[in-house]
């Protein structure tokens, strides 16, 4: 209303605003700047540690940068090390530390003559000309080529100034995509993008298999047609690395646990691994693929100790052992996957004979058990945990703490360390008592009987023979049918909510 003179004085007053922000932006710009600076350095001498709004890692001589943010730059660091030793790349690492106000001054030195740089960014945005992280660091290298356009009063005398030769190839990635984990392989991949004999796509997804070269169904084969139909390029967008390296440190401990939601793996995980540092001294690094939305559903859980810091955030692939509180691991997931050859499985069974629990194995798992060397165990922890929980709640989540005893039994944890029976139990009872005390100690009792019928009541199967209990009829069962509630449901007029439709694309895959 033009002729109200509160709204006139209101529409006046905002424009008097907004000239005096336009005319603070590079005050206030500069001012937080400083301060952040001046932050670091005040942090640097409480702590000793050393952070700046950008922080590099081998930057100075390499060719190829990888520049990102947050949980993806240790095992960046790692991938780094591993390529310059291996195949003599010189590859580093840049961790944007601070975005806003965007560190225009520290990028633009030391990007300039680098052969490429690929930004990685944990988000994907169609609809943009780029990511983020890249439409900045465009706009400040072509500052950067303004300025070196000017021989004097440069426009924008902050930043470096860059010929044609100094401006480097830039390559954008997408990662983490649907909560996928990002393996070294990822990494590796994204250096040889860049590399002279690379294919250098600009854009591009890490370990995304938008196109499988071996479908597993004749169904599949005809759904990937018709998305190849739909979009011809879209298997050329993926990346995926010629190899994925086991790149934890030296004589690190890496453990997974299958167990169930609410079955207490988080919290055996947890007890486990302060009973590591607590006894060894070890960097812990531990994850769970776990929620409360996963009660009753499978979980995975990882844990890794080593004498030095663990640098790579992924799930671990590579491990020493695999602990198994799930019974029913093997009719939903390869529980052996990555088990070093000579590690050690331990799996729930409520039988009483090796060749009994050897006889629940399939076939196949059965054959990689043999040829890796691989030593199995057995433990009843339910049984335990019933006779011993004195409530009956916490029956399920002790069976997990069963798992404790039996690990430290049957790894070769205790020997390497030298480690006795007596410390290592002193050492459990000190984090139980720590975890469960507030309780009372009738809880921690319970706990310590079953940790010590853990240890002892872990059991090898030394007669591993490949097929032995199986019933060839069984292994060699047809898949299960068409639903009989599907035959009988007729088809939707929507094709939306056709559940014939939805039995094509996504139901026979499974």
């Amino acid at each position: 209303d033009v002729d109200n003179p509160v709204m006139a004085g209101i529409v006046q007053n905002q424009d008097s605003y907004m000239q005096s922000v336009a005319a603070q932006r590079p005050f206030f710009f500069d001012h937080i700047r400083q301060l952040t600076d001046q932050a670091f350095d005040e942090y640097y001498e409480l702590t000793g540690r050393r952070y700046e709004r950008v922080m590099t890692y081998r930057a100075d001589d390499a060719d190829y940068l990888i520049l990102g943010q947050g949980s993806l730059i240790p095992s960046a660091q790692a991938v780094a090390d591993y390529l310059r030793k291996t195949r003599k790349i010189k590859v580093g690492v840049v961790d944007l530390v601070m975005f806003r106000p965007f560190p225009a001054d520290l990028l633009g030195n030391i990007l300039k003559g680098k052969k490429g740089v690929t930004i990685l960014e944990r988000l994907d945005q169609p609809l943009a000309v780029d990511s983020p992280i890249m439409r900045e660091v465009r706009s400040v290298l072509n500052k950067c080529m303004e300025n070196g356009a000017h021989k004097k009063d440069l426009p924008y005398p902050d930043l470096a100034s860059y010929q044609a030769t100094d401006l480097p190839a830039l390559y954008s990635g997408s990662f983490g995509m649907g909560s996928r984990d990002l393996q070294p392989e990822g990494i590796i991949g994204a250096v040889e993008n860049m590399l002279p004999d690379g294919k250098r796509k600009k854009q591009f997804y890490l370990s995304i298999d938008f196109i499988r070269d071996a479908p597993y169904t004749p169904k599949q084969r005809t759904y990937q047609e018709t998305i190849q139909e739909a979009y011809p390029h879209v298997k050329e967008l993926s990346v995926r690395g010629s190899e994925n390296p086991n790149l934890m440190p030296e004589n690190a401990v890496t453990v997974r646990f299958h167990s169930v939601g609410g079955w207490g793996a988080v919290t055996t995980g947890k007890n486990l691994a302060m009973t590591l540092y607590d006894l060894l001294g070890y960097d812990i690094k531990a994850n769970p693929k776990y929620g409360s939305e996963k009660k009753g559903q499978p979980t995975t859980y990882y844990l890794a100790a080593a004498p030095e810091p663990i640098r790579m955030n992924c799930e671990y692939f590579f491990v020493d052992v695999v602990l198994s509180p799930d019974p029913n691991v093997f009719k939903h997931t390869n529980a052996l996957a990555g088990l070093k050859k000579g590690g050690v499985f331990i799996i729930q069974s409520e039988k009483t004979k090796p060749n009994e629990v050897w006889a629940d194995i399939p076939k196949p798992y059965q054959k990689v058990i043999i040829d890796q060397d691989i030593r199995v165990y057995y433990i009843d922890g339910f049984k335990i945990a019933r006779e011993e929980a004195t409530d009956p709640e916490l029956q399920l989540r002790m069976q997990g703490i069963a798992f404790q005893g039996a690990f430290f039994a049957a790894s070769p944890l205790k020997e390497k360390a030298g480690l006795t029976e007596e410390t290592l139990l002193q050492a459990i009872e000190a984090q139980v008592t720590k975890k469960f005390g507030s309780k009372g100690q009738r809880v921690v009792d319970d706990n310590m009987r079953v940790v010590r019928r853990g240890f002892d009541e872990v059991y090898e199967i030394k007669n591993k023979v490949l097929g032995a209990g199986h019933d060839e009829k069984m292994n060699g069962a047809p898949p299960m049918p068409l639903p009989s509630m599907l035959k009988g449901t007729p088809q939707s007029e929507s094709q939306l909510s056709d559940i014939h439709r939805f039995w094509e694309q996504t139901g026979n895959f499974y």
